[in-house]
C-alpha cells in the first residue's frame, strides 16, 4: 500500500506531466547532445575530407562545447520571454540546419561557424530551457531527482551515439552521416519538444514570461507557518481597500510585468548578484575545477599506452569511467533529496577525492588500477556536472535562478574549454603525462578551497531579499543553518506581500 501511495504522489494529479517533460529532455539530449559528445568518431574522418592536421579539428569540437554552456546567458534571457518550448524547438532547428549545411562545405574552415556556431548555439537554447523548465516543475520535491535523471541524457547520448555514428559513417561516408543524424535530430526533437508544458501556477518561479502571461502568479516555494501568518495578516489588513486602489495595483502590476518584459536580458546581469562576493567566488571555483574536470576523458586512453597498456584495454577503461558517470548521475537523483546535509557541500568534496585520486594515478601502473581510478572519477564527474543546477538554486535561492544559473554553467564551459588546450600544450612542452597530473592535482584542490570558501561567504553573506515584480512576492533565498542540535539545514522563508 505504501508502494501504491508513494506511486500515486509521483505522478498524481498534473504531475505526470513534469514527468513527461523529463521524459522529453532525456531523449532530446541522447540524440542532440550524444552527437556533440561523440565528436571523436568524426576525427579520422575529418582528417582525410580535408587533409588538416588534429589541432584545427580539435578546436571545432573544442568551441562546440564551450558554446553549449557559455551561451546560456543568451538563450535563457530568450526562454523567459518567449518560453521554453519555442527556445528549445530553435535549439533543434538549429542544429539540423547546422548538420545538413555541414554536409555541404569545401573546406574545414566553414565548419567552425556551419558546425562550431551554429550546432554549439542550438545544443544551449535545448539544454538550457529544458533543464529549466524541469527545474521550475520540480522546484520543492524530487528536484534532485529530476533534474540527475534529465542530465542522464548525457552519459547515455555518448554511449549511444558514439556506436550509431561509427556504424553510419562505415555504411554512407561523412557527408551522408550528416544529412542521416539532421533528419533524425529534426524529427525526434521536434515531437519531444513539443511536449515541454509550462509548469503550474504554484511552480512557475522559473517559468518563462509566456507563462506568466498565462499564469497570474506565481510562488517560489511554499511558506511556513510564519510565512502564512504574515501573509493572512496582510490580507486581513487590506481586505476593506476600495476597488479604485485594487484597480490601481492591478494596471500597476501590468505595467510593471510588461516593463520586465522589455529588460530580461538586464535582468540576467542583477547588480546585487554581480557584488556577492560568495557568487563570484563560486564562478571562479567552477572555472578551476573544469580546468582539469575533462582531462581523464580526453587523454586516458593515450596516457595508459606510455604505460604499456594496450589501446584496447584503454578503450575499457575510458569505457568504465562513462558508465561509472552514468551510475552516479542515477545515484545522486535517487538519494539527492535525502541526504541529511546541504547538497553543496558535496561539490568540494568530490573536487578533493577527484585531487587524491589524480594524484594517486602517478603511482598507478596496471589495468585494474586504472579500472578503479576511472571508476572515482566517473562517480565524483556526476557529482559535479548534474548537481550544479540543484546547488546553484540551493545556495543563491530559486529567485535569483534566472541570474545566476547562466554564468554558473558558463564558468563550468570556460573551464572545460581551456583546460584540454591548456594540457595539450602541457604535453607538448614537457613531452610527458606526469607533470599533467600534478598541475591537475593541483588545480583539483584549489577549487575544493574555493568552492568550500564560496558556501562560507555565501553564507556570511547572503543575497538581498528581491520583491518580483510579476507576482507580488518578496522571497528570501535559502540559507545554509544549523539548528539547536547543531544540524545542518536548509531553510527558506517567503512572505506574500
Amino acid at each position: 500500500m505504501k508502494c501504491f501511495d508513494r506511486v500515486r504522489l509521483l505522478f498524481g494529479g498534473t504531475q505526470w506531466k513534469a514527468w513527461l517533460v523529463c521524459l522529453c529532455t532525456v531523449l532530446t539530449y541522447i540524440s542532440i547532445l550524444g552527437t556533440m559528445l561523440s565528436f571523436g568518431a568524426w576525427f579520422l574522418k575529418l582528417e582525410r575530407e580535408f587533409d588538416t592536421n588534429t589541432t584545427v579539428i580539435g578546436w571545432i569540437g573544442s568551441v562546440t562545447y564551450g558554446l553549449l554552456c557559455l551561451a546560456s546567458p543568451l538563450s535563457t534571457p530568450l526562454f523567459l520571454r518567449y518560453g521554453h518550448r519555442k527556445v528549445a524547438l530553435c535549439g533543434v532547428v538549429l542544429c539540423s540546419a547546422s548538420l545538413l549545411s555541414t554536409s555541404f562545405v569545401p573546406h574545414i574552415g566553414y565548419m567552425f561557424v556551419t558546425y562550431s556556431l551554429l550546432y554549439g548555439l542550438g545544443a544551449n537554447f535545448v539544454f538550457n530551457s529544458s533543464i529549466n523548465l524541469v527545474g521550475a516543475h520540480f522546484q520543492h520535491r524530487y528536484r534532485s531527482l529530476a533534474t540527475c535523471l534529465a542530465s542522464t541524457g548525457f552519459a547515455i547520448g555518448t554511449l549511444v551515439m558514439n556506436p550509431v555514428t561509427e556504424a553510419i559513417l562505415s555504411t554512407v561516408g561523412l557527408r551522408n552521416t550528416y544529412r542521416i543524424l539532421s533528419a533524425m535530430i529534426l524529427v525526434k526533437g521536434v515531437i519531444c519538444c513539443s511536449a515541454f508544458v509550462a509548469p503550474p501556477t504554484e511552480n512557475a518561479n522559473t517559468a518563462s514570461m509566456a507563462s506568466h502571461d498565462q499564469d497570474k502568479h506565481r510562488a517560489l516555494a511554499p511558506p511556513g507557518e510564519k510565512g502564512n501568518i504574515t501573509a493572512m495578516e496582510k490580507l486581513m489588513e487590506h481586505e476593506d481597500t476600495s476597488e479604485e486602489e485594487k484597480s490601481s495595483v492591478a494596471s500597476s502590476s501590468t505595467n510593471d510585468r510588461r516593463e520586465e518584459k522589455k529588460n530580461h536580458f538586464l535582468n540576467v546581469f542583477r547588480k546585487a548578484v554581480w557584488t556577492n562576493p560568495g557568487f563570484l567566488v563560486w564562478l571562479l571555483a567552477n572555472v578551476v575545477l573544469c580546468l582539469s574536470l575533462l582531462f581523464p576523458f580526453f587523454h586516458l586512453v593515450k596516457y595508459m599506452t606510455t604505460l604499456g597498456i594496450p589501446e584496447k584495454r584503454g578503450v575499457i577503461v575510458a569505457s568504465v569511467a562513462g558508465f561509472s558517470e552514468l551510475a552516479g548521475r542515477l545515484l545522486c537523483g535517487l538519494l539527492g533529496d535525502f541526504l541529511p546535509f546541504p547538497k553543496a557541500y558535496l561539490f568540494p568534496t568530490a573536487a578533493l577525492v577527484m585531487a587524491v585520486d589524480t594524484f594517486s594515478c602517478l603511482l598507478i601502473t596496471t589495468f585494474a588500477g586504472m579500472i578503479v581510478y576511472a571508476l572515482v572519477i566517473g562517480l565524483c564527474t556526476a557529482i559535479i556536472t548534474c548537481l550544479v543546477y540543484v546547488v546553484n538554486s540551493e545556495l543563491f535561492g530559486l529567485e535569483n535562478v534566472d541570474c545566476t544559473w547562466p554564468f554558473s554553467i558558463g564558468s563550468q564551459g570556460l573551464g572545460g574549454v581551456i583546460g584540454p588546450t591548456i594540457a595539450g600544450a602541457i604535453y607538448d612542452r614537457t613531452g610527458t603525462y606526469s607533470t599533467l597530473f600534478y598541475v591537475g592535482g593541483g588545480l583539483l584542490s584549489l577549487s575544493a578551497a574555493l568552492l568550500l570558501a564560496a558556501i562560507l561567504l555565501r553564507n556570511a553573506m547572503p543575497l538581498p531579499e528581491v520583491t518580483s515584480t510579476d507576482s507580488g512576492h518578496l522571497t528570501r533565498n535559502m540559507v545554509l543553518a544549523e539548528d539547536s542540535y547543531n544540524n545542518f539545514l536548509i531553510t527558506e522563508k517567503v512572505t506574500t506581500v
